[in-house]
């Protein structure tokens, strides 16, 4: 196997203008992508989740998630077309690290790809944060330089400002530089990047959103199961003990993406991969 294959790409996405639970709980939500970073044409050169795609034609997900002694594994689960499910499984590793799938359709020419990645967003005060991206490839392939730039989510040198802060060039003070005419024909935003339509939605809620205003759903159980886990940790912590995420139990932790016939279950088809080498799953609370 190539040696550059398992070897992960991080990278600096920069500095998120909110605070860093707010960034994670988008980041862990994945009822959210297939609307927001969608493109709404076929006939478009612009990054975004493709309209044709199974991400974006399946149905709303039911999501389910599975408390681990690292935090969670979750799954979106998608009926597709009348006898398919689409699934994307992911992990939350405490306190603020996600794993999410980048396999189906990512490779050239529509080919799939064994490609995982994540973001870190790691606190800097009460409304900011320093994200970090990162991926790697379990398979043959290996990540390509035009991968590790990451240039269709926004990021990069051609994305973020020059003077040494490493913010976005695309930021609140700007509007994010959104452009109308493409939000009408091209992309369900009209922001230029993936990461870049998070940190809009994100940053415009304000430094820290008012969750007394929410109204939580069966879609957000990753955010439910996450502020639990975290307050949690706290008490545990406070009573002199270790929180979750601080040993290895997640190491061999992968994220997974499937279509498969309705008549199997995701627990079948996909969380055997959801852990590599030696096949073991983590404990289950």
């Amino acid at each position: 196997m190539d040696a550059r294959a398992r070897k992960p790409s991080p990278r600096l996405e920069g500095v998120e203008e909110c605070n860093w639970l707010q960034a994670l709980e988008g980041g862990i939500d994945t009822s959210h992508a297939p609307i927001l970073h969608r493109t709404i044409t076929a006939k478009t050169a612009r990054p975004g989740i493709p309209v044709l795609g199974a991400f974006v034609r399946g149905g709303k997900p039911i999501l389910e998630v599975d408390v681990t002694d690292y935090g969670y594994r979750y799954a979106g689960i998608r009926p597709l077309g009348e006898d398919q499910t689409y699934v994307r499984a992911y992990h939350y590793v405490m306190p603020f690290t996600q794993i999410r799938p980048q396999q189906l359709g990512r490779g050239r020419d529509g080919r799939d790809r064994t490609m995982i990645a994540g973001h870190m967003w790691v606190p800097i005060d009460d409304g900011n944060c320093m994200v970090w991206n990162w991926m790697y490839s379990f398979g043959k392939e290996a990540l390509t330089e035009e991968d590790r730039m990451e240039r269709g989510h926004g990021n990069g040198p051609d994305h973020v400002e020059q003077h040494g802060e490493f913010r976005s060039l695309r930021n609140k003070r700007n509007n994010w530089l959104i452009d109308r005419q493409i939000q009408k024909t091209e992309t369900f935003t009209g922001i230029e990047g993936i990461n870049t339509q998070d940190r809009a939605v994100q940053e415009s809620m304000g430094p820290v959103v008012d969750r007394s205003q929410e109204h939580l759903g069966p879609a957000d159980r990753a955010i439910i199961a996450a502020r639990r886990l975290l307050l949690q940790a706290i008490t545990t912590v406070q009573d002199g003990g270790d929180p979750p995420g601080v040993d290895a139990s997640y190491y061999h932790a992968r994220a997974i993406e499937k279509i498969f016939p309705r008549s199997s279950t995701w627990r079948e088809t996909v969380l055997p991969e959801m852990y590599a080498d030696d096949g073991s799953l983590a404990a289950v609370h």
